[in-house]
């Protein structure tokens, strides 16, 4: 059965609810897109069974689910609009005191993302802390985060890496540095130059006035003051030398720390695709959401999106073995009910790519997609990035990657994606990726724009058509960390007001891992 037609079968199950009664069709079947937003959900108790004769109530279960899917299973959440920190922690909080790890996951997220109040980053360490211990990954991966940026903790980029690789299960040589980390090493060392010309300096002031005291004679009254102020000035000076030594000693070891993370990391190989016999590695099977909007009914027709979109679709179907919906000039409900059905449709082997195509809106820290039914000053219809995030998240594929050529919010940093580093043998990337492939990654690749820009000379966007040649250029197995650097380099040789991104989505369960584009081999 293909992706299209079990996405059928899940709206006519949905459909089929309507037979049970007009209240159980008034309250159960999606009326609305908001029936699909993510809740806290509390099931309610189920009767258990001991001996023959005893019965008892088992403890109430949380979830996060669909609005409507919470109301058909009779259970109990606060409206989205109404959710606040408080009501999320009294659905979340007696499980993770109970030691559930991924309770303690959705309290340490609570925490972290404020939900109405200010984050209180200390506390979301703290539970994040307790799951990681546990060895839960997506918990390792948020609490590296905080590490890596100093919320809630002391700034580490040691401690930051070393979570980071206990969720990626890996060799160290599996985490890769940003260019923010050369960068800070280069500073560094800058750093070191300065201070340690400073204190030769004042190692040669110190060196003279020595000299000049132990030269000089305390015959008169005046003799004996000069030499005191020389030796006041000559221990101050020693005072000064002692503090720029000890910086010294501090750049040395922060020198020493970021050398040798960057000595075991590497940079990815730049050909490296295609060396691991794909035929030993089980990738699973792939599928893909392609939405294109061009042509809408308030804001501004697109002049590429719809073409885009279909030129992506085409490429995933017959040079990856992509099983693709299409889906163009969507509303907000049709979206929201195409990213509910991925939840139905795919399982925990599968590989997901979304794709989106249309105008975008980046509002403070939070962006949205804006689907044909969306109207300027009107965010009734928008779909906020975190709202796609949260879909994505219940998703059960394996893998999934997001490309948008549009605007997103609420990203890590690429600091916590695993990529395959240079010298590499055909044995150890096999066996890397074999790794790579059991671990659950939520990646995201979009342009930075508010909308598609188009590219000069070409019928398509520029950053479509820097995503498609980068696709196309592939004969074998293609890592989205390396879709991003070939595709930031087109961007950057060709011009263009925005930058692209790519990095793992901030509230979503991610380990350290990667998503993996297999071209079909010719028979």
């Amino acid at each position: 059965m293909s992706f299209p037609q079990r996405l059928f079968r899940v709206s006519l199950a949905v459909l089929a609810l309507g037979l049970a009664g007009p209240e159980a069709q008034a309250s159960d079947v999606p009326s609305t897109s908001d029936d699909f937003l993510i809740v806290d959900c509390l099931l309610p108790a189920k009767v258990r069974r001991l001996g023959r004769r005893n019965t008892y109530l088992a403890p109430r279960q949380p979830i996060r689910t669909t609005a409507v899917d919470c109301s058909i299973r009779g259970g109990e959440y606060t409206e989205p609009d109404q959710a606040t920190y408080a009501t999320a922690l009294q659905v979340w909080q007696p499980r993770a005191e109970d030691g559930d790890v991924e309770a303690q996951f959705h309290v340490a997220q609570i925490f972290e993302r404020g939900l109405g109040v200010a984050p209180d980053y200390a506390s979301a360490a703290t539970w994040y802390t307790r799951a990681a211990e546990q060895g839960h990954g997506p918990s390792q991966v948020s609490l590296g985060y905080l590490y890596e940026e100093g919320l809630g903790v002391e700034a580490d980029e040691v401690a930051a890496l070393n979570w980071y690789r206990q969720a990626a299960g890996l060799a160290e040589s599996m985490v890769v540095l940003e260019a923010s980390e050369y960068a800070a090493l280069e500073e560094a060392q800058q750093e070191l130059e300065s201070k340690s010309d400073e204190a030769e300096g004042l190692r040669k002031e110190v060196e003279d006035l020595r000299k000049l005291l132990d030269e000089s004679e305390a015959q008169t009254e005046e003799d004996r003051d000069r030499r005191a102020r020389l030796e006041a000035v000559a221990k101050r000076l020693e005072g000064q030398l002692e503090d720029r030594e000890a910086e010294i000693q501090q750049s040395r070891v922060r020198i020493t720390t970021l050398e040798e993370s960057l000595a075991v990391v590497g940079r990815p190989a730049a050909a490296s695709a295609g060396t691991a016999p794909r035929s030993e590695l089980e990738f699973g099977r792939y599928y893909a959401l392609v939405i294109g909007n061009t042509d809408y009914a308030s804001l501004p027709d697109l002049a590429t999106a719809e073409a885009d979109a279909r030129d992506v679709a085409e490429v995933l179907k017959a040079k990856y073995g992509f099983d693709v919906e299409l889906l163009l000039n969507a509303t907000r409900y049709q979206i929201m009910t195409a990213l509910n059905g991925l939840r139905e449709s795919l399982t925990e082997k599968d590989n997901l790519l979304v794709y989106y195509a249309g105008h975008g809106r980046q509002d403070g820290d939070q962006a949205y997609w804006q689907p044909t039914d969306a109207e300027e000053g009107n965010p009734a219809n928008w779909i906020p990035s975190e709202v796609v995030t949260e879909h994505l998240d219940l998703v059960p594929a394996k893998h999934l990657f997001l490309v948008a050529d549009s605007v997103y919010s609420g990203l890590r940093t690429r600091s916590a994606i695993a990529q395959l580093p240079v010298g590499m043998t055909d044995e150890e990337r096999f066996f890397h990726i074999r790794l790579l492939l059991e671990k659950r990654s939520r990646l995201v690749l979009t342009s930075g724009a508010a909308q598609p820009e188009p590219a000069p000379a070409q019928e398509g966007s520029r950053f479509s058509a820097a995503f498609l040649e980068v696709l196309e250029n592939n004969d074998g197995i293609l890592e989205a960390s390396r879709v991003y650097q070939e595709l930031a380099g087109n961007l950057s040789a060709g011009g263009g007001s925005a930058t692209p991104e790519f990095a793992p989505m901030r509230w979503a369960r991610n380990n350290v891992a990667d998503f993996f584009f297999v071209a079909e081999e010719d028979e």
